[in-house]
């Protein structure tokens, strides 16, 4: 089983997303955060697999989360990160790509196309 990780200030767009999610095979997606720290704490207690993180949140942002995930001290493997956000911007683009997070979508333009990257990132490794 797949386990996921949201970290998404929004109650609606977490619902949507586990609306999504819950029809696909081996996904469970008990964890959401609504903060940096939260977020920071979860990682740090439980392996995910994949982390879905939007860029700004209620207290800090995505960004530092997924550079918790890349430090030296991290004490599990990094969860594969899926940036879903509104502010999809040249500047952010850039950024997340200088972190190496390879999914980046946005909200509005991609929501579908991140969701079925998702599947396919939940549904091709053998773990």
């Amino acid at each position: 089983m797949k386990q996921i990780l949201i970290v998404e200030d929004s109650a609606l767009l977490r619902e949507s997303i586990q609306g999504m999610l819950q029809d696909f095979k081996n996904v469970s997606i008990d964890d959401f955060a609504v903060t940096q720290q939260d977020a920071i704490s979860m990682l740090d207690k439980k392996q995910y697999d994949v982390m879905i993180v939007d860029i700004e949140l209620l207290q800090g942002n995505g960004f530092e989360v997924v550079k918790h995930t890349q430090s030296e001290n991290y004490p599990l493997n990094p969860p594969t990160t899926v940036m879903l956000t509104n502010h999809a911007n040249k500047y952010y683009r850039d950024l997340a790509k200088n972190l190496g997070i390879i999914y980046f979508f946005d909200k509005s333009m991609d929501f579908e196309l991140a969701m079925q990257t998702i599947e396919n990132l939940t549904s091709t490794s053998i773990n």
